[in-house]
């Protein structure tokens, strides 16, 4: 009888390391991939810039001829984001700026671009 009491409390003692374990192992990879996902702040800069010359492009001719550059400027910009890990996790927010900017009433209306950026780039820094 204190034998089976000894086994019952030695299998229970390693059930609970062996839950803890797995709790601070998954906890750990939580904590690496959210610190890999973060887009960096010099693909955010240069990304801003682009987006920023795209919009005033657009802005200075109307739409008419910077709708070409902004178009040039988007897809520099999907291929830089696209290559980066944090860029292709914020894709789905980013890319609603220059979907938005080839509306043609709505291209005329500038900083989509940038904006949808910027939201994307804080969103990956935010606590989720």
């Amino acid at each position: 009888m204190p034998d089976d009491q000894f086994s019952y409390d030695l299998a229970s003692d390693r059930a609970r390391y062996q839950k803890m374990r797995e709790e601070d192992l998954a906890r750990q990879q939580a904590e690496e991939e959210q610190d890999q996902e973060k887009m960096g702040w010099g693909i955010f800069l240069i990304a801003l810039v682009l987006s920023l010359i795209a919009d005033a492009a657009e802005l200075i001719t109307a739409g008419t001829l910077g709708w070409f550059v902004g178009f040039i400027i988007d897809l520099i910009l999907l291929a830089m984001l696209g290559l980066s890990k944090a860029g292709r996790k914020q894709w789905k927010k980013w890319v609603w700026g220059p979907i938005i900017e080839k509306v043609p009433i709505l291209a005329a209306i500038p900083l989509f671009r940038a904006a949808f950026l910027t939201w994307s780039f804080i969103s990956s820094r935010s606590p989720m």
